[in-house]
């Protein structure tokens, strides 16, 4: 029972910045935004390495 009442807790950890006040749920979850997109830019799409003379004559 203690456990689905830690759960439904309304009251939450807050990160406090001066003005900026945020959950600790939402900063995570925009931190992992923040990776995926920094991942999708510098990861290479497939297939896209091997660069043929013939693909850039066509």
């Amino acid at each position: 029972m203690s456990r689905a009442l830690l759960l439904a807790d309304p009251a939450g950890r807050y990160i406090n910045a001066g003005v900026i006040q945020i959950s600790v749920t939402n900063a995570v979850i925009i931190g992992v935004m923040v990776v995926v997109f920094v991942l999708a830019l510098v990861v290479p799409f497939p297939g896209r390495r091997h660069h043929d003379r013939t693909d850039r004559d066509r």
